[in-house]
């Protein structure tokens, strides 16, 4: 079952306090609360590329990091290698990080 707020609301206290034991966070409070908390636990962490202050990538090119689970992306960025149309910069922290064009949009990935 996937964790939304309208399927979470549909479960007892009970069945959400155990998702909360699952995810190692506090079992106590209102059902609202304990929602809220599993919500913000498996929100996805956007990532922030941070560049070193004497790095400007070339007019036209923008830096974008992508986390070692976002497969999609992987994907997406291997197929422009194969083209010649990234450039890889380097990794750090399970973010490789990607110089591309401007105009570069992922595929179907919110």
């Amino acid at each position: 079952m996937e964790h939304t707020r309208e399927n979470l609301k549909k479960l007892s206290l009970v069945e959400i306090k155990l998702i909360c034991k699952e995810y190692s966070l506090h079992r106590t409070g209102t059902k609202t609360k304990l929602i809220n908390s599993i919500l913000d636990f498996i929100k996805p962490v956007p990532v922030t590329v941070s560049l070193p202050t004497e790095y400007k990538p070339p007019k036209g090119k923008k830096v974008i990091g992508i986390m070692m689970g976002e497969s999609d992306k992987r994907k997406q960025i291997g197929k422009l290698r194969e083209k010649n149309k990234v450039k890889d910069l380097y990794y750090s922290m399970s973010v490789h990080y990607y110089e591309v064009d401007k105009d570069f949009n992922f595929i179907g990935i919110d």
